[in-house]
């Protein structure tokens, strides 16, 4: 008889300490019994003598164990586990009752085999799908097969483990070469005659599987990132810093618009504070006019729900990277004593506590450095800070991942505050699934989202069968009364409609006739380049300005600052910009031109005219650009999306409008999209993404594709570096780095992890001088300087300017 106490999962780690471990974790993080029962079972495959022979060299000596040639053909331990679980349930389903809560269901059972199965990969589909005229099972019957065939001349002590755990315990080894057993597992798949509650069973499994592997992971590798501590001490600190904050505010009162803004802050977190105590609501509308502080009345509202429900992580999201930098920047002004516990995660973030510990370990490895990176970058990988600010597409995308690495940070979703700005941003097609899918998220995990917006998106679900799908969800109660939207102080421009079309050089000449600065906004970076060559012979260099993607992101942030500074000096700047400028910037223009284009966008635009009531009216014209060919509204709402410019041009039929006017068309244009558009539907590439659907079925791996920016849709994505002079060696650098990762043999983690690091680090620090290009298929490649490295080529410095930007020939070009 083998003492299954001294079997190991790791070589310095006993089987059973590991698992007590992870069950530990796991029940930290939720309190789902199929997240607790896939965590006890999940390395039962690793009591494999094939396997111990791996971690424990000296097991045939010290336990007296016979290792054969046949155990030596097989080392896997998941597929392993999870078959060994599944011939448990066999013999002991009925009396799992008790553990569970109740029977556990046959969808519920393939779940907990697939969890335990694919805890060191992804999840899969859970009905078998065609692929090159072939059936892809759930799992791989290679696999299975030569799972099987190990079992046939192998004996392991499976029937002890139960016993460790005071389950239900009948002896199962024996089911295990059995051909029912072996049919059963080698075709798993949905039950969908008997398949209900589709969402809570698609949360709920990829919750379960999300907090085992970041359990297994954290135990194995002996990290404790103190979250909970952290959080703990964050939310003890939270209200007096921000009223301390407040209170440096209290000079500015004197202003009509900043005691407006004081006001709706004020309201709005007593009406949360209603709520909280009289209801069950999880999520909240903010719909508040552009440039009312939602910034602060969202730190506002957090404040309210830690005061009333207790300590919970925050989580910030925001549609661009700009917005990020901008929120981050505002954040840390208010908690400065606390910055340790504040981590902005984006593609251009830099975590101080990474960088510092590269470059200790540059000067001087130790062990206990290289454990302390490891931690801080698991800590950023699964997103457990106090308080996190990140971007709609590492948010969003989160919640319909199946990738193993993308997974890691979903436990940190639960008992969490989202934050969340531009809601409007997201696909009109996806912001009523989403806000519908957190709603039962929050209610399931506790959480609670606070959703924000200037325009105003209608979150009613618009059938009976998506009603039905989301069973218990709530319309999110607004916080604001719509009355503020009639304010005079937010009745800052009047809206001049032009209906025909226009050509560039006929546009030029009304913005040079306007004698004054104005923001001039365009639908495509083909047309913000055509006019500003246009502009260039008649102004001076320094009264004009070109802003679009094609341009570095430091030098679209000194542009900015640039016109900023024009403005206040009362010096005249015309700024051509692509939409890129419309939310979320704090700049304010006199005047302010827009290319035709949907309701939130035009709103948002107009948001940067008068924005801070300085004048009795600013002037915005909506234009209708032609240009190389095409109404070039047409261009970027096109197939599908025609439909929303559609019901734009049939809504705004007046030549002139008032900012207050515009509330009751946003309200018409936004009922017309939930009764007519297809609710919870993307299109990616050739295919067609139905959210719902693909939950019903358990699609995860289908429905892990989603990307919120569709590459074949706006173009192939190349990342651009491009030096910030002739002496710039960064690109080198990593090349440098990359290979040396490359080349290195040994299996030291410590070392691999740094250097995977290293990398990180590099191209973030690199990120001020990326320009991300979409290119189609016909589209002309650019000659670049190098091979692509990390995803990333080099530019010859020659094909880029700061007034023009990257020099590419590519027509019609977006954002």
């Amino acid at each position: 008889m083998v003492d299954i106490s001294k079997l190991k999962s790791h070589p310095s780690k006993t089987l059973l300490t590991h698992v007590n471990g992870v069950i530990g974790g796991t029940k930290a993080l939720t309190d789902l019994k199929m997240a607790e029962l896939a965590a006890i079972f999940h390395d039962l495959g690793k009591m494999n003598f094939g396997f111990q022979i791996k971690v424990y060299p000296n097991i045939e000596a010290d336990l007296g164990i016979k290792v054969t040639d046949g155990d030596r053909k097989y080392s896997h331990h998941a597929y392993l586990s999870a078959y060994a679980f599944l011939c448990y349930y066999l013999k002991n389903g009925a009396e799992l009752k008790d553990f569970f809560g109740k029977h556990i269901s046959q969808n519920e059972l393939l779940a907990l085999i697939i969890i335990i199965a694919k805890h060191h990969g992804n999840l899969p589909n859970f009905l078998s799908v065609d692929i090159n005229d072939e059936k892809e099972q759930v799992l791989n019957k290679d696999e299975a097969n030569r799972l099987f065939e190990y079992l046939e001349q192998s004996e392991i002590p499976f029937n002890e483990f139960p016993k460790k755990f005071n389950l239900p315990y009948r002896p199962y080894s024996t089911l295990l070469k059995e051909r029912k057993a072996k049919n059963y597992f080698s075709n798993i798949c949905l039950d969908t005659k008997s398949h209900t509650n589709h969402l809570q069973f698609y949360q709920e499994t990829q919750f379960s599987f999300a907090s085992l592997i970041q359990s297994d992971k954290k135990d194995a590798g002996y990290i404790n990132t103190e979250d909970a501590e952290n959080i703990e001490k964050f939310c003890s600190q939270y209200h007096s810093s921000f009223i301390d904050y407040l209170q440096t505010l209290e000079p500015y009162q004197d202003k009509p618009l900043n005691r407006l803004r004081t006001k709706i802050r004020k309201e709005v977190t007593v009406n949360i504070s209603k709520f909280l105590r009289e209801g069950d609501n999880r999520i909240f509308d903010l719909t508040a006019p552009t440039g009312s502080g939602k910034t602060l009345s969202l730190l506002s509202l957090a404040d309210e729900i830690i005061n009333h429900k207790g300590d919970f992580r925050i989580m910030y999201c925001l549609p661009f990277l700009s917005i990020t930098e901008q929120v981050e920047k505002e954040v840390l002004k208010i908690f400065k004593e606390q910055e340790n516990l504040v981590q902005r995660i984006d593609s251009k973030s830099i975590n101080k506590e990474i960088q510092r510990l590269q470059a200790e370990l540059d000067d001087k490895p130790s062990e206990a450095k290289y454990k302390e990176l490891g931690i801080k970058q698991f800590q950023e990988n699964t997103f457990e800070y106090p308080f996190i600010i990140t971007t709609f597409v590492r948010f969003f995308e989160a919640f319909l991942k199946n990738r193993n690495a993308d997974l890691l940070k979903l436990p940190s979703f639960s008992n969490c505050i989202f934050l969340i700005d531009e809601i409007q941003a997201l696909p009109p097609r996806l912001y009523g699934f989403f806000v519908a899918y957190l709603d039962a998220f929050c209610k399931r995990f506790n959480s609670y989202a606070v959703v924000s917006t200037a325009t105003m998106p209608d979150f009613e679900l618009p059938t009976n069968e998506i009603k039905a799908f989301f069973p218990n969800y709530q319309q999110p109660p607004k916080l604001l009364p719509k009355e503020y939207f009639n304010d005079d102080l937010f009745n800052r421009y009047t809206i001049e409609h032009q209906n025909e079309e226009i050509r560039i050089s006929d546009l030029a000449k009304k913005l040079i006739a306007e004698n004054q600065s104005v923001l001039c906004i365009v639908n495509t970076i083909d047309d913000s380049k055509d006019l500003f060559e246009v502009l260039d012979k008649y102004l001076q260099s320094d009264e004009i300005c070109l802003l679009n993607t094609h341009f570095t992101p430091n030098d679209r942030k000194r542009k900015i600052e640039f016109a900023k500074l024009r403005l206040k000096h009362h010096k005249r700047i015309i700024l051509i910009s692509t939409q890129l400028i419309e939310a979320g910037v704090d700049i304010d223009f006199p005047v302010l031109y827009r290319d035709m284009a949907i309701i939130p966008s035009i709103v948002q635009s107009a948001g940067r005219c008068n924005r801070n009531g300085k004048l009795d009216r600013g002037k915005v014209v909506l234009f209708n650009l032609y240009n190389q060919g095409t109404t070039r509204s047409k261009l970027i709402y096109r197939g599908k999306d025609s439909k929303l410019l559609y019901y734009t041009k049939r809504i705004l039929k007046n030549s002139s409008y008032q900012e207050k006017e515009l509330f009751i068309e946003q309200k018409d244009y936004f009922k017309n999209l939930r009764t007519d558009l297809i609710f919870g539907e993307h299109e990616q590439g050739k295919e067609t993404l139905n959210f719902i659907q693909l939950i019903k079925e358990a699609m995860f791996a289908r429905l892990g594709k989603f990307k919120l920016i569709d590459d074949d849709y706006y173009g192939e994505a190349y990342r651009i570096y491009v030096p910030k002079d002739e002496n710039d060696d960064s690109f080198d650098r990593l090349q440098q780095k990359v290979n040396e990762l490359e080349d290195f043999q040994s299996r030291d983690w410590n070392i691999i992890g740094k250097l995977k690091g290293d990398i990180q680090t590099l191209l973030k620090e690199m990120s001020g001088q990326i320009v991300q290009v979409r290119l189609k298929r016909n589209d002309v490649k650019p000659n670049f300087q190098s091979e692509e490295v990390r995803g990333l080529v080099l530019l010859n410095i020659k094909d880029y300017n700061e007034v023009r930007g990257i020099n590419l020939t590519s027509k019609n070009q977006i954002i």
